[in-house]
């Protein structure tokens, strides 16, 4: 998986080609979440419209950057996510975690604005419980 990153203002948009699974590719994501949250961005935008599919290290990856992002006050939200991704994230509950848009201009034309919100009320150590559910990878 390839990840090219650009920022804007307080906006970071992570560009990901390539699928996304295996533990390289998590802890690549995750270090590229990390780096904007250490440089102050508000909100970073992983966009997945170049990504076909995603495992479970990547599904876990996308949980560690909303925890991440959520610490420094920031936020995690997904652009461009394919039906197939869109399912996975459905099935597994944590659609309410993460904004999704479909496109990088919807999301930083207002949408990220209008939607300045916090996720359903979900805390740090609430996410750690649902991170150690049996069967991960």
């Amino acid at each position: 998986m390839r990840i090219t990153e650009r920022v804007t203002t307080d906006v970071a948009v992570l560009d990901l080609r390539g699928t996304f699974s295996g533990r390289r590719a998590a802890t690549r994501f995750l270090e590229a979440v990390q780096r904007q949250c250490r440089n102050g961005v508000g909100t970073i935008i992983a966009n997945l419209s170049g990504v076909p599919k995603v495992g479970i290290e990547g599904l876990s990856a996308f949980i560690d950057a909303h925890v991440d992002a959520r610490r420094v006050g920031g936020r995690l939200c997904l652009t461009g996510v394919t039906t197939r991704i869109h399912d996975l994230v459905v099935i597994t509950r944590l659609l309410t975690l993460f904004d999704t848009y479909d496109s990088v201009d919807d999301a930083v034309g207002g949408g990220i604005a209008a939607s300045a919100r916090p996720a359903f009320g979900s805390s740090v150590s609430s996410l750690a419980a649902i991170h150690k559910l049996p069967g991960r990878a």
